[in-house]
């Protein structure tokens, strides 16, 4: 781009090489000088600049002819300084610059992205509403087997109880039929005298 093409008759005159300000170069490209001082702060690198005796940066043509282009990209082509940034760390080779998404867009896509974790959140949820399902059912039958093994168990005393008991009893009948002889009809009886003494 060549700046004197898009200057009136009476800027075509000027020398740019002699260096200017930040003032005179917002003048120069219909900028203002705060514009001017946000692209060199982002773009500092890649626009052409030099210190004068003041210590202020100023731009010879090179740096003019940068800030014309910032100019074209970023208002003509609607660049982002990120865009332009890589541009010109690029050299500008094969680059086509993505379009800045709009507020909507942007919008849309998070709605998207929340959609899908919410989608991914509630498949999890279902698989633990599963898992606490299963977990339950388990739980269930482990305690029915439980009581059933507990009531076996208490029939099984019983039992065990009553069997003890009438085994008791049969040893007792045993014992009384062995001291009283007349009661056991399977014992024969002793006379008188083997009653008497005892044998």
């Amino acid at each position: 781009m060549n700046i004197s093409e898009n200057q009136g008759e009476e800027k075509c005159d000027i020398n740019l090489d002699k260096g200017f300000t930040v003032k005179e170069v917002a003048s120069f490209i219909d900028e203002t000088p705060n514009v001017i001082r946000n692209w060199f702060k982002e773009l500092r690198q890649y626009i052409p600049h030099v210190k004068n005796g003041n210590g202020y940066n100023v731009y010879k043509r090179e740096g003019i002819e940068r800030f014309k282009e910032i100019q074209a990209l970023h208002r003509e082509q609607n660049w982002s300084m990120k865009q332009i940034e890589h541009y010109f760390a690029t050299g500008g080779e094969s680059f086509k610059p993505e379009p800045e998404k709009k507020a909507g867009e942007m919008i849309a896509e998070e709605l998207k992205a929340m959609r899908e974790e919410l989608a991914v959140l509630r498949e999890e949820n279902q698989e633990i509403k599963t898992h606490l399902e299963n977990q339950e059912n388990f739980n269930k039958a482990l305690v029915e087997q439980l009581q059933k093994f507990e009531r076996g168990s208490v029939e099984r005393d019983d039992q065990l109880t009553k069997a003890i008991k009438e085994a008791k009893e049969q040893k007792k009948l045993i014992a009384a039929a062995n001291e009283n002889p007349d009661t056991n009809p399977d014992k024969p009886k002793k006379g008188f005298f083997a009653r008497l003494i005892g044998k």
